[in-house]
């Protein structure tokens, strides 16, 4: 159970509605009655005054009276079951409303506090049959309406809550917690707008609840709505730091950058001059088209935390998208200073030396990385890569045989696994051509959408002289990729073998219109994209 939801269980929320459903706290006779200073005209009227007064034993004991001379008032028994309900005495509350109830099982009145006790123990069951009871003769009210929607909604019926909270919402403000279940199952119900229109009745100083309804938010996705509660409730929340540090994760991910920056300069001045928030700050920065000061953040969180890695990582992040490889390289040095069993600061920095064209010191780096995080795909890939570039496709086929096997391997693996093999040389009808088809068949099962694993499938296939099966393939990457010409190429020999002249003419017309970059260049596009997958800092999440 959340702790908003134990919060609505106070003993002062459950009493003033046990109240206002007998209609006590309005009754016209209690004004009266006080200005006339007494406590009532009859015992009833002045266990009402008690009640209104806090004052539960004198209460019972005119409603004990009361009830002696006449066993058979409805009214008097459903008071004295909310008396007995506030004072700790429930189960013999049940048994006044259940009295009531075998007098008249009309008497709704009774029946819905016997179902909010049913609640308020947690038999939602016994609660739930006894509000519909009531909703069957009263469909219209707002009580059985809401405890109904509570119930629905510990249930994850969001739907069905949605729909008994609407029936009550002229109550739903009187309780933070209502008033953030209802805006849930509204966002869960993609009515965002009602949603923030629910939530703005949340008391401006209830810091607690608009604090608990930005992270419901955040978590669904609404970060722009999330931002705005964290802000109104950062200053009285006993924790700002925290409300700062997801107010402006929020509005980072609501892409309200300069608003975000705005935020960082005011937590800093307030004395949170966290590594955290400069990392934070730094992607704001680069979204904004600030480079320098996302570059300048990152550095600044580097020393004020020179321990954590993430920093590190999401520098020469920086460094690689900027193509400052030497940049990236002194970062990385610095970080691993500190840092020295980082996988993803040695797979970083053997990429940034493959792209300054420094294999063998690259080598190194991605043998290294492999040795510490040894379950991963990307070192592997990477050294396959560096021995074909120089010119040790077997050792490469060799080291990616068994990886490219193993469950959950990128689909890269395979992929330069046949390319190790057909480098090394494979000959028509030969077991290595079989093992490179059958590696390539395996990239396209991990992912289908790579057009040069389909390609290099389709040429292995018409090599062999499978040209039904290669057509298909060759047809295939020329959609995923229609400017690669070599596709094109190879699907115009397949259908000149079918003796398909026409269909082969337009594909030889179609490369002599492209010209496409090397297999290499859209490998190192994949790499790039694998290393900045693979070693992306864990993905900031809101503080509770």
């Amino acid at each position: 159970m959340t702790s908003l939801f134990r919060r609505f269980l106070h003993k002062s929320s459950v009493m003033r509605l046990l109240l206002v459903a007998v209609g006590v706290l309005l009754s016209p006779f209690l004004s009266s009655a006080l200005r006339a200073e007494t406590c009532g005209a009859t015992r009833y009227d002045c266990a009402v005054f008690y009640i209104k007064h806090n004052n539960l034993p004198d209460a019972i004991q005119a409603l004990d009276s009361e009830l002696q001379q006449s066993p058979r008032n409805l009214k008097a028994l459903n008071l004295l079951g909310i008396a007995l309900t506030e004072s700790g005495q429930v189960e013999q509350a049940n048994l006044k409303f259940r009295d009531a109830l075998a007098i008249d099982e009309g008497f709704y009145p009774a029946r819905k506090n016997l179902a909010i006790n049913e609640f308020n123990a947690h038999r939602f069951h016994a609660a739930a049959v006894e509000l519909q009871r009531v909703l069957k003769a009263l469909p219209a009210d707002p009580i059985a309406n809401l405890y109904l929607a509570e119930i629905n909604y510990q249930e994850n019926d969001f739907g069905t809550a949605m729909a008994h909270y609407r029936k009550a919402e002229a109550h739903i403000s009187t309780n933070a917690v209502w008033v953030v279940h209802y805006a849930r199952c509204l966002i869960i119900n993609r009515e965002i707008a009602q949603a923030r229109t629910v939530l703005r009745t949340l008391p401006v100083g209830d810091a607690e609840d608009r604090f608990q309804a930005g992270l419901m938010l955040a978590r669904l996705g609404a970060y722009s709505d999330a931002a705005d509660l964290f802000g109104t409730a950062r200053k009285r929340y006993r924790d700002p730091y925290v409300v700062g540090y997801n107010q402006l994760l929020m509005l980072i991910r609501a892409e309200r950058y300069y608003e975000s920056i705005d935020l960082f300069h005011e937590l800093v001045k307030e004395g949170y001059d966290c590594a955290e928030l400069y990392n934070l700050v730094s992607e704001a920065y680069l979204k904004s088209g600030d480079l320098k000061r996302a570059y300048d953040s990152l550095r600044s969180a580097t020393k004020l935390d020179p321990t954590a890695e993430e920093n590190y990582v999401d520098l020469a992040a920086l460094c690689l998208d900027d193509e400052a490889y030497d940049l990236g390289l002194e970062v990385l040095d610095v970080g691993l200073h500190y840092v020295p069993n980082s996988y993803r600061l040695y797979v970083q920095r053997g990429f940034m030396l493959v792209m300054r064209g420094r294999m063998q010191d690259a080598e190194k780096q991605f043998q290294l990385a492999s040795a510490l995080a040894p379950n991963k795909s990307l070192p592997y890939i990477a050294l396959g890569e560096v021995w074909m570039q120089i010119g040790e496709a077997q050792k490469a086929a060799d080291l990616l045989r068994t990886k490219s096997q193993t469950p959950g391997a990128d689909f890269l693996i395979p992929y330069v696994f046949a390319e190790a093999l057909i480098r090394s040389g494979v000959d028509a009808g030969t077991p290595s051509v079989e093992e490179a088809i059958h590696a390539l068949e395996r990239s396209i099962e991990l992912n289908s959408k790579y057009p040069h694993s389909h390609a290099e499938l389709g040429k292995l296939l018409l090599k062999q002289g499978e040209i039904d099966r290669a057509i298909p393939e060759l047809n295939l990457a020329t959609k995923l990729d229609p400017e690669d010409s070599g596709s094109f190429y190879q699907l115009g020999q397949a259908y000149r073998k079918k003796g398909e002249k026409s269909k082969a003419d337009e594909m030889l017309a179609r490369v002599a219109q492209l010209h496409s970059p090397e297999h290499e260049q859209d490998l190192h596009k994949e790499l790039r994209r694998l290393v900045k997958q693979e070693t992306a800092s864990s993905q900031m999440e809101t503080r509770p």
